[in-house]
């Protein structure tokens, strides 16, 4: 019998441009169940959803593929109001499909917080250049750069979005971090997918962590 997985996304379900990918990765006997935060939404109801001042930015997308931007404050409700439907569907393991951090958010399931994870794998390494940050909107570095920074690298980071299939301005991003002198590229979306790591890869000739991939692995090793 597969062991069913709940994943809490912050835009809509399914995500098709993510889960697949994620289930060829994990090679494993699993059922996912997805959720997502904005599901049942227009876009034009999104669009109320726009960060405030002093708001998180996330980015994420409809289930079309549409890029949404929103503050963190608005879906954080919307976000354990999902998760707890997964607590109901009888899934064994719930995960987020979002780096970010969402304080207060629970489970009576064992969840993996994909922040806790990448913070965590980070903290067991030591570069001697600067981290190279990836993260999907110029408006999210400076957000963004100080966890890392809290962490004791050197930061730098680059918004491309993961959403508009240009491979292109993947490619110039990363030689942006190459140019900057990255040591380690961070590609902080669970919009970026294996290829967009291989291009960055091969641009930069640096280690990249990919957030998907390093979620799909840990999940591996949870349901083997």
């Amino acid at each position: 019998m597969p062991l069913k997985v709940g994943i809490a996304t912050i835009g809509q379900s399914p995500r098709v441009d993510a889960i697949p990918e994620i289930k060829e990765l994990i090679s494993g006997d699993i059922e996912i169940v997805e959720k997502g935060a904005l599901d049942g939404l227009t876009l034009k109801e999104v669009e109320k959803f726009k960060p405030k001042e002093d708001d998180e930015i996330l980015v994420t997308r409809m289930w079309d593929g549409t890029e949404v931007t929103i503050g963190r404050s608005f879906i954080l409700s919307k976000l354990q109001e999902k998760i707890s439907e997964l607590d109901g569907e009888g899934v064994e393991l719930i995960t987020l499909l979002c780096a970010g951090e969402f304080p207060g958010i629970w489970s009576e399931r064992p969840m993996l917080l994909p922040d806790k994870l990448l913070y965590g794998v980070l903290s067991s390494l030591h570069i001697r250049g600067k981290l190279g940050l990836m993260v999907p909107s110029e408006e999210q570095v400076n957000q963004l750069m100080k966890g890392f920074q809290d962490l004791g690298f050197e930061v730098i980071g680059v918004g491309v979005s993961p959403y508009k299939g240009d491979i292109g301005a993947i490619a110039g991003a990363a030689n942006k971090l190459k140019q900057e002198g990255a040591d380690l590229v961070v590609m902080d979306c669970f919009g970026y997918n294996l290829a967009m790591k291989g291009k960055v890869r091969e641009v930069t000739g640096k280690p990249v962590l990919l957030v998907r991939s390093l979620l799909a692995e840990v999940l591996r090793e949870l349901i083997s």
